[in-house]
Parts: C-alpha cells; sequence; structure tokens
C-alpha cells in the first residue's frame, strides 16, 4: 500500500494523468448564444413532392460551426441552422450546452438527406452522425421532419448549398 501511496504522490507531483492543459477561463464562463447569423431560404422536397419552407441561418466559420445553437432556448417553426463543409466531412454533432432538443438532418453531395438524428437530447454528449461524407447539417425544431413528413431520401434546395445534383 506504502509503495501504491509513493507512486501516487509521485505521479501527482510530475503531473502525470493531470490535464494536458490548463482549464482557461473562458471555459469555465456560462456560455451565451451567439449572434443571429446570415440567413438564406432552404426547401426540402418530399417524395410526394410537397416543399417545405425554411429561413436558416448559416454556419460557415469554425467559430460559428462550434457555436451552432448552445445556450439557445427556443428555435421557432420554419426556422433553423444550416452548418456548410467545404469539403464535405464524415460530419458529427452533438448537443453540448443545447437546452432545446433538435432534429439534426445530414446532408449528402447530392442535396439528399442521408441520416436524421430526431429529437435529440438537449445537453447530451453523444456524437450523432450521418451516413458517410456530409456537405451541410440541418438543425430544426425537435419534430419538425416527422411533422412535415420528411424522411431520409429527401431532396434539400439552397442557394447556400452547394451540391453536386
Amino acid at each position: 500500500m506504502n509503495t501504491i501511496l509513493r507512486s501516487s504522490l509521485l505521479l501527482a507531483s510530475l503531473g502525470i494523468g493531470m490535464p494536458a492543459f490548463p482549464i482557461s477561463a473562458a471555459e469555465t464562463r456560462p456560455v451565451a448564444a451567439q449572434a443571429a447569423l446570415e440567413k438564406a431560404s432552404l426547401s426540402i422536397t418530399d417524395r410526394q413532392g410537397n416543399k417545405h419552407d425554411f429561413t436558416v441561418e448559416i454556419a460557415r466559420t469554425q467559430k460559428e460551426k462550434e457555436a451552432g445553437e448552445m445556450a439557445r432556448t427556443s428555435v421557432p417553426d420554419g426556422t433553423g441552422m444550416l452548418f456548410l463543409f467545404n469539403p464535405p466531412e464524415a460530419a458529427a454533432m452533438w448537443m453540448h450546452d443545447t437546452p432545446v432538443s433538435l432534429d439534426i438532418v445530414f446532408i449528402g453531395a447530392d442535396g439528399r438527406i442521408q441520416a436524421i438524428a430526431e429529437r435529440a437530447v438537449p445537453f447530451s454528449e453523444r456524437r450523432l452522425t450521418g451516413q458517410g461524407e456530409s456537405v451541410a447539417v440541418l438543425e430544426t425544431a425537435a419534430g419538425a421532419m416527422e411533422k412535415a413528413g420528411i424522411v431520409v431520401g429527401d431532396l434539400v434546395t439552397s442557394k447556400a448549398l452547394v451540391t453536386a445534383h
């Protein structure tokens, strides 16, 4: 036991097992919602040919993407946030510091929905991913996709969204 205690004290004094970097003051402050971003129109055409229109904020920069919907207490119907990825990537989203449930829609290079994470759990740190590389991810109010009958394979169009189709 003494050997274990001495080893633990030695490791602690050397900083082994401790975080590689200190927690900064910015990391300990409460998260504030980011200011409204540039807006664009977005439509999703379902398999019956019905168009569902949204007004979305565009998250282009890494900073805008990292802040996303964090600390926002509501996402009004018909609105959302569109995260753009150029080049396309295997996007992973989470609900860290996000107090409202969201539908998270992964959009492939062909403009089609490749995956939907419906009613994502507020504050969850679980990584939510699409099926392959995404050119964009759309976040809307929880239940919006189900209410509109939007499913995987439906077509997303927007001037903000550059797709291969």
